[in-house]
């Protein structure tokens, strides 16, 4: 018998083997549809960050593919010098330049640069003050930024074709949007009974099925069939399903809302309206019945308190205990009855998803509305949303404002809201080690996919405490979808989960609400919490990566160590 052994595979033909092997499974690659990639080359303009985003594609494949499909070169706005040097003496600022040509504040800063415009204009010019000379009116809708208006004024004077509108007066207008949910049973019948056969609008009502917003009363099966019969013969196309998601979510992912609209509605949580730059109110559905059978609605001009958030996010701060510390420092300040405007370095380093969640916990304040910026961020959100031409409108720079209030959230930390309610607003460390029995990471205002994606990173290839039950309740079908792409739902269910319906009712959380004595933790709003809680139990509003942390280890625990 020989002793020789058999010659081992030489490294160099398993590397061979190997690079095979990846340029085989690069072959099968799935390639983009023409729209995918249309829609990537309006997100990320060059081949090579495309193919970045595709994970790692050679720029030339997609070059390739691009030429295939018939699709050009994505070719970089051109502007003259005479432009950029008008708008620049015109505003004297980056930003809002910018928002006139519909790009970036980098990318004006950088065409100015380009043309050697470097030194600030000594005086702006003489129209962009428009001052009221003896018999010369100013026109409606100007692009001034110095008549002292808020937001909150520019919007309802943009619908009343005035110059100006004062705070506190009441004006009839024709909003732009009036959205129903869980009322629109309610909402047809008081219609019905001021004897109107057709609605003002069709193309301005948005009706949703409701969702998990429905509690205290969700609508019956014949409900929905009456009001989905109505729809179809007043030719309303925008009408949603009672699974399709929450109302505002529904609204803002198709494009519905945009910068400088007013939206109405008899449902909850209207401030999310304002994430697009623009404003929403709420009503009752005697109004809103009435808006659908005169086309007109009467609506106070709300004083505005501009709250400005600057600083860098601590490890493990999310939106929700931004707006929940807010909150806490807003307390003591007159804020119902009043229009929030925010403004801040910090809002721009929050994604459009945390900026929903942001606005629609600004209710939780009394507010009765509330705007978010309109910058880069909103108009990536947008420009696959709607292809036309965005018109924001910005707060002239000499607004005036009935408070102003600083926040900043350098030494802020992860915030527990509750228990049931946001009366006691306190940081999660005061509650470390508190046993929990259920965290539901979902529902109104806390199902977005980036609430899901953080949760599903600390989720991970990782279980669930086995005395803790985890619910998630995606916002939307479309953030269902998304998740299910991505892989977040696997996510949960390996880790123990359960994952609901998006848009799931009122009757599916109550099948979960807890025990006497439980306590649980839910990233929605504090209307839900009350629901879950029942008479005896305590439930307390968080962030996705505090709930998910703390289901981990069956406790509440502050989530900074855990996160990235």
């Amino acid at each position: 018998m020989s002793d020789e052994q058999p010659p081992k595979r030489n490294s160099k033909a398993k590397k061979r083997a190997a690079d095979k092997e990846d340029a085989e499974a690069k072959r099968r690659r799935r390639i983009p549809t023409k729209s995918e990639l249309q829609q990537l080359q309006k997100l990320y303009k060059t081949d090579e960050k495309i193919g970045e985003r595709l994970g790692g594609v050679p720029a030339y494949l997609v070059a390739y593919w691009r030429r295939k499909k018939g699709i050009p070169r994505y070719n970089l706005p051109k502007f003259s010098e005479s432009e950029i040097r008008n708008l620049w003496e015109r505003f004297g600022d980056d930003e809002k330049a910018g928002l006139e040509l519909g790009i970036s504040k980098a990318a004006f800063y950088n065409w100015r640069r380009r043309y050697g415009i470097k030194e600030k204009p000594a005086f702006l010019k003489l129209e962009q003050l428009e001052f009221p000379f003896a018999g010369a009116a100013p026109s409606v809708g100007s692009n001034t930024l110095y008549g002292k208006r808020t937001v909150a004024q520019k919007v309802f004077a943009r619908l009343l074709q005035t110059q100006t509108v004062p705070v506190g007066e009441t004006v009839s207008v024709e909003p732009d949007w009036a959205l129903v949910g869980r009322s629109a049973a309610e909402v047809l019948g008081k219609f019905r009974e001021l004897n109107s056969e057709y609605v003002w609008n069709p193309n301005k009502i948005i009706i949703t099925g409701g969702g998990v917003s429905s509690i205290g009363g969700h609508p019956s099966a014949n409900d929905r069939r009456k009001v989905a019969e109505f729809a179809r013969r007043q030719g309303i196309r925008s009408i949603y399903s009672v699974l399709s998601g929450a109302p505002y979510q529904l609204a803002l992912e198709n494009g519905h809302l945009l910068p400088g609209q007013l939206l109405v509605s008899c449902d909850m949580s209207p401030t999310v309206g304002g994430t697009m730059a623009g404003l929403a109110a709420r009503v009752s559905t005697e109004e809103v019945a009435r808006l659908w059978a005169e086309g007109t609605i009467a609506l106070p001009v709300p004083p505005t308190i501009l709250v400005t958030i600057s600083g860098r996010r601590p490890r493990g701060l999310f939106a929700t205990d931004v707006m929940y510390e807010t909150l806490r420092q807003l307390r003591n300040a007159a804020v119902d009855g009043h229009a929030l405007e925010f403004t801040g370095g910090m809002i721009a380093q929050l994604t459009v998803p945390e900026r929903i969640t942001l606005a629609s916990l600004a209710s939780e304040t009394g507010a009765v509305g509330a705007t978010l910026p309109y910058d880069a961020a909103v108009r990536r959100f947008l420009v696959h949303r709607h292809p036309g031409k965005l018109t924001p409108l910005l707060p002239d720079k000499d607004a005036e404002y009935a408070g102003l209030y600083q926040v900043n959230v350098d030494q802020f930390v992860p915030i527990l809201a509750g228990p049931n309610g946001c009366e006691q607003i306190r940081p999660v460390a005061e509650f470390e080690d508190a046993a929990i029995s259920q965290v539901v990471i979902g529902s109104v205002g806390g199902g977005r996919f980036e609430n899901l994606r953080i949760a599903a990173d600390v989720l991970k290839g990782k279980e669930i405490d086995p005395e803790v039950q985890l619910f998630v309740i995606p916002d939307s079908r479309q953030v269902f979808l998304e998740a299910l792409k991505k892989g977040l739902i696997r996510v949960f269910i390996e880790a123990g989960g359960t994952v609901l319906p998006p848009g799931c009712d009122a009757n599916a959380i109550r099948r979960i609400a807890l025990a006497d004595t439980e306590r649980a933790l839910v990233t929605g709003d504090t209307t839900l919490a009350k629901e879950l809680a029942g008479e005896k139990g305590e439930c307390y509003v968080c962030s996705a990566a505090t709930a998910a942390v703390s289901a981990l280890n069956g406790v509440i625990t502050d989530p900074s160590r855990y996160v990235r």
